[in-house]
């Protein structure tokens, strides 16, 4: 009995050892994984601040060339200013730690709509928007990927059923609306990946706050609908809106 007694203490004293021995080996190997993690990401930082000299030339050659064609051709001039200020707005959403002004994004959507119908001519499609957007923050993309999604697979030229994107608050939560007629022929790239892409990034972003619901309704309109209660959204005064801006 003293022999078993003692075995059984002894085989567990060395299989606790052997566990703490594992423990103390994997946390070790996280702290070394963290601090390779901190470093590569001080790198990335780096690299990125040193990259923005890049874009801020782009856009000064943007402006130069806005300014030479303004005379002759105020059409390409157009092209010239909506594309610079989408891309100074994706350049600065890398400063927003993962977020940018909902009516930020709104502005884009209208850029993004002036430059498909100066290159496709006449489209029909309204953005509307209530007033008390200007201080609500939004993971980026969410509308932009939207209307990209009803370029690629919407038919936007029946003047009589024009395609609606609505953003307002109602009842606690921000509510996107979208509502578009699809294509005849449906477009095989990127069918669905895009909104796809929304609804995880919600659920990532915002979990059970987020409801987002797609489909063909009754009348044979593609509709997605998107529900974010307010709590979950960062909201700033407007005047600390002002003071970022102006430090920009």
């Amino acid at each position: 009995m003293l022999f078993s007694t003692g075995y059984y203490f002894l085989k567990r004293f060395i299989r606790e050892k052997a566990e703490k021995s594992r423990i103390e080996k994997q946390r070790f190997q996280m702290l070394i994984d963290k601090e390779k993690m901190d470093k590569e990401l001080a790198m990335s930082k780096n690299a990125f601040m040193k990259a923005q000299i890049n874009p801020h030339l782009l856009f000064n050659t943007f402006e130069f060339v806005h300014q030479k064609l303004s005379t002759y051709s105020p059409e390409d001039a157009k092209v010239m200013l909506y594309l610079s200020d989408m891309m100074r707005f994706a350049a600065n959403t890398q400063h927003n730690e993962g977020y940018v002004y909902l009516s930020e994004e709104i502005a884009q959507c209208e850029n993004l709509i002036g430059l498909h119908r100066i290159t496709q001519g006449a489209i029909y499609i309204e953005i509307a928007s209530g007033p008390d957007l200007g201080e609500i923050k939004l993971i980026p993309l969410v509308l932009l990927t939207i209307l990209e999604n009803m370029f690629k697979h919407g038919n936007l030229n029946d003047i009589e059923n024009k395609a609606t994107i609505d953003v307002y608050t109602f009842d606690g939560k921000l509510r996107i609306e979208s509502r578009n007629l699809p294509r005849l022929v449906k477009s095989k790239v990127g069918f669905g990946s895009g909104m796809d892409n929304i609804s995880n990034r919600l659920k990532y972003a915002y979990h059970q706050n987020a409801e987002m619901t797609a489909g063909i309704d009754e009348e044979g309109f593609y509709t997605l609908n998107i529900s974010i209660s307010l709590n979950a959204l960062t909201i700033e005064s407007e005047d600390k809106k002002t003071e970022q801006t102006i430090a920009v």
